[in-house]
């Protein structure tokens, strides 16, 4: 018997994965049920009734015929025959009991007006009533049937060294979705359990598979024959994360997750979205939260300007704008990367307003003209010049960009009396050991001063955070590069660490600051702990199903010219204040010398239109004459420091 039941699942087994029941066949099984149903109806009644005789009188013949039809017909209405039997469920419970209940209703009335102009049925009410019943329970009995068998066949492990063998973490909302989804999706998964830390679930089961808690995750992992690992939970810490990651590298099993519900096509999980594990899962933290209530109400119909709009940070704050009803003008000098942020906001957003203005920072003419050309409203100020070794070689360039082109956009807003100036900083303006940091903390103190000394209505506001995962240029797509590659990757330093945001965060954390700020704030943002680039570098090795040291090498290449070994968030004469949110924080900065910053920006304007073979080393020593945390590290404007020290 055993046998023979074994033979079974494995030939629906097979049947499963090639084919589904075509609706013909279906229809054709429907027809036999709802005959057999007539028929067991008739005789049960002829049984009880002696005036009944099932199926040579008048009554037989009628109700054949009429309930035959009018059930199939229905059925067909409702597409019960279009239906993948293996999948059965409450809607399609429903949904026969509709293309039942429809005709039996219709039938009793007409029965009951037959009989109220002839004095006699026209079919038994019993025989309607009986009908229904038996014909319901054998149609949706049929299907769960079928389904039993298949998942009898699904579960018996028929084929398993074919299949995908994964265990999921987490046995909540998700992780059932995320099962059901696998067993309903595909034949190529076979779910060999659960994982989850909640205690009240272990040794449970769902869907035939047991729950196990956290103390017989490595005995799952490493004994269970397992392949994949999704996680199917928001309820995780990064610090989870990592342990499962970790434990299941070393056991040569690949982890996957499952994105939030909110992201779901009409609230299913599609198998696409179950994708692999990414760098920024493993570094993230907490969800952060933004009013959106508030910053709708402070940035719908305005009209506002991105400055960097085809950057990094510039595109993802023209993202978050066009979730509110806005008029946006986005200005950037890279034509390509501003043809394609164009393109994408005009297809996922086609009801925004928007403007492409390609311009240079540099050219207060041109963006004269832009500014009195709209009536701007909001500028975020994102156009800068940002890596640190490229911009030690080219002063002129940091200097012209991130600060007379700061200052031009700045001074333009004061003048055409834009409600908000928000500039994009950066943690390496605090105490910088380079050029680029210098630069964008010489434009913080010009903002600062503008403040100050405020002639008009214009708010002048910094924000200011680490490294964003991702970004153009960042170490994460320099690392997946290498890996491709085959390595070494390389890192300046064993010991090098920075902070990481994700770009979507950064952005909106933007947004909040800048609705909350009232003019001469620098908000800095929390960054979480610092990461280390070598653990980093390792996770990302690992990442790629590979072993450090191993597969793939990594090398120590030196600090290069201006880099820190940490980065900071705050200057040494600065501390914070909290705000409303959680994740931002307003420096307390240090007074300013108002005349010194004037005097400043004039010489450097000055020197930027020189042509001499010392103008790099005037433009440093006039950073560092109203920078005075700026001392140079690894780089040949060290002896500015020197000098000025002596």
């Amino acid at each position: 018997m055993n046998r023979l039941y074994h033979k079974m699942l494995k030939f629906i087994d097979r049947f499963m994965s090639k084919r589904y029941i075509p609706a013909w066949l279906i229809s054709l099984i429907d027809s036999f049920i709802i005959i057999l149903s007539i028929i067991i109806s008739g005789v049960l009644l002829s049984l009880k009734e002696t005036w009944f005789n099932f199926p040579y009188d008048l009554y037989s013949i009628r109700f054949i015929f009429i309930s035959l039809f009018s059930i199939i017909i229905f059925l067909h209405i409702f597409r019960i025959n279009k239906s993948v039997i293996r999948y059965s469920s409450f809607s399609d419970m429903l949904r026969i009991l509709l293309a039942i209940l429809i005709p039996t209703i219709a039938l009793l009335i007409v029965n009951s007006v037959y009989k109220v102009i002839n004095h006699i049925d026209y079919v038994p009410k019993e025989l309607i009533l009986v009908n229904a019943c038996i014909s319901f329970i054998g149609l949706f009995m049929f299907r769960m049937f079928v389904r039993w068998l298949f998942e009898k066949a699904y579960k018996s492990g028929i084929n398993t060294n074919l299949n995908t063998q994964v265990v999921i973490f987490g046995a909540g909302r998700t992780g059932t979705a995320t099962a059901n989804t696998l067993i309903s999706g595909t034949r190529k998964y076979y779910i060999k359990g659960f994982i989850d830390d909640d205690p009240n679930l272990q040794g449970k089961t769902i869907f035939g598979q047991k729950i196990y808690g956290r103390d017989k995750q490595e005995y799952v992992i490493k004994y269970k024959d397992i392949d994949q690992l999704i996680i199917a939970t928001n309820r995780i810490s990064t610090e989870r994360k990592n342990e499962i990651f970790e434990l299941c590298h070393a056991n040569n099993v690949k982890v996957l997750t499952v994105p939030p519900i909110k992201t779901w096509t009409e609230g299913k999980l599609q198998p696409n979205q179950i994708t692999e594990i990414q760098i920024e899962d493993l570094l993230g933290r907490e969800e952060i939260n933004i009013n959106r209530e508030i910053i709708s109400q402070e940035m719908q119909n305005k009209t506002i300007l991105i400055t960097g709009a085809a950057g990094s940070i510039g595109s993802e704050i023209v993202r978050q704008l066009s979730q509110y009803s806005t008029r946006l003008i986005l200005l950037d000098q890279a034509e390509t990367p501003l043809y394609h942020i164009e393109n994408e906001i005009s297809n996922k957003y086609p009801q925004i307003e928007k403007y492409i203005e390609i311009a240079d920072v540099r050219d207060k003419k041109r963006l004269q003209d832009i500014f009195q050309k709209y009536n701007i409203e909001i500028v975020f100020h994102a156009a800068a010049y940002k890596h640190v070794p490229m911009m030690e070689r080219a002063p002129y360039e940091a200097a012209s960009v991130n600060i007379i082109g700061t200052k031009n956009i700045a001074d333009l807003s004061q003048e055409f009396n834009v409600e908000k100036f928000i500039m994009i900083s950066t943690d390496k303006a605090v105490n910088p050991t380079n050029v680029m940091g210098a630069t964008k903390r010489y434009a913080e103190i010009y903002i600062k001063q503008l403040d100050s000394q405020r002639k008009g209505e214009t708010k002048f506001i910094t924000t200011r955070f680490g490294n964003v995962l991702g970004s153009n240029g960042s170490v994460i797509p320099l690392f997946k590069q290498q890996i491709l590659k085959g390595g070494p990757l390389t890192v300046t330093h064993k010991d090098i660490t920075r902070y990481f945001m994700t770009i979507p965060e950064a952005s909106r954390l933007v947004l909040e600051a800048a609705t909350m700020g009232q003019g001469g704030e620098i908000f800095l943002f929390d960054m979480g702990k610092p990461v280390k680039i070598l653990a980093l570098a390792e996770r990302m090795i690992k990442l790629s199903g590979l072993k450090p040291y191993e597969d793939i090498d990594i090398e120590f290449t030196g600090l290069r010219s201006g880099e820190k070994l940490y980065e900071e968030l705050l200057c040494e004469t600065e501390n914070t204040l909290p705000t409303y949110h959680k994740k931002i924080f307003k420096a307390k900065h240090q007074e300013i010398d108002l005349e010194l910053v004037k005097t400043s920006i004039a010489q450097m304007q000055e020197i930027l239109k020189e042509e001499t073979i010392e103008q790099d080393f005037k433009i440093v020593a006039n950073i560092k004459q109203l920078v005075k945390t700026y001392k140079s590290n690894n780089s040949i404007y060290s002896q500015l420091d020197q000098s000025n020290e002596e």
